[in-house]
């Protein structure tokens, strides 16, 4: 019984963990992408259990938006991330030129999200509808206070998710993890 507890507390340890895709993409704040020539996005792993190369598909989309009010502007596909590269064109009129895009990773099976940081877009115009350039600065921030109307007349919600390359699940799921594993500890301790 005692081998039991033990083996359910390993499992609790092991199942509790948020399990992030381990992409980490290729951007930076020089990174820049025209639409005069193919643009480039590679990735890599980021040293993390378990590698790109066992990954589930993975569908990318181009993402525009503050960090509270992202908007799809292009899906890029689905990709085996063991490619580790994806080679697009963007359109004249995509929208508005500027450093407010980035993307958005999200692999098919139980995986978060993993974001890009924000790149410049250059020689394009054009609007995307719900957006505007002057909402939201390089870093992601909304400029427009939390209520006031945006350019659709909506005001700003969203999701709480960041476009840094960050994953706000992670502290989450490790402090569950923690305490699970906490808790695995006391049962086996008190048997």
């Amino acid at each position: 019984m005692k081998q039991f507890v033990v083996f359910l507390g390993v499992c609790l340890l092991f199942f509790a963990a948020g399990i992030e895709a381990n992409i980490l993409p290729i951007v930076n704040a020089t990174s820049v992408c025209s639409s005069k020539a193919p643009c480039e996005l590679r990735w890599t792993n980021d040293a993390n259990l378990p590698p790109v190369a066992k990954l589930p598909v993975t569908d990318v989309e181009l993402m525009v938006g503050s960090n509270d009010n992202q908007i799809s502007v292009k899906s890029l596909g689905i990709v085996n991330p063991k490619v580790g590269k994806l080679v697009y064109n963007i359109p004249p009129n995509l929208g508005p030129p500027g450093k407010f895009y980035f993307y958005r990773f999200t692999p098919k099976g139980p995986l978060d999200p993993i974001w890009s940081t924000r790149f410049l877009i250059r020689d394009i115009n054009g609007t995307i509808p719900g957006f505007d350039p002057k909402s939201v600065n390089g870093s992601g921030d909304s400029t427009t206070p939390p209520g006031l109307a945006g350019p659709d007349n909506s005001t700003t919600t969203g999701n709480s998710t960041e476009a840094t390359g960050k994953n706000p699940a992670s502290s989450i799921s490790a402090n569950i993890a923690l305490g699970l594993s906490m808790a695995a500890m006391a049962a086996v301790s008190l048997y």
